[in-house]
């Protein structure tokens, strides 16, 4: 019982990064929105890094569940 609820708390963790991250990659594009003098190359550097970013923690979760089998029954 203990594995299972560190394992969603480490889940839960997780899923809270890629929401910072997603908040941040929309306050860039707000800004670019409104921004005409921004650097678009670096915002675009920028939003791959967090996509990227976004990506490896979706690999680790989805490997964690694999590994500490928190896929739901069907």
């Amino acid at each position: 019982m203990e594995e299972n609820a560190a394992a969603y708390q480490s889940l839960d963790a997780a899923l809270a990064e890629i929401e910072r991250t997603l908040e941040q990659m929309l306050t860039l594009a707000r800004l670019s929105a409104t921004d005409l003098n921004l650097d678009r190359d670096a915002l675009q550097r920028t939003l791959e890094r967090l996509q990227k970013k976004i990506d490896h923690i979706a690999d680790a979760i989805e490997d964690g569940s694999k590994s500490e089998n928190l896929h739901p029954s069907s």
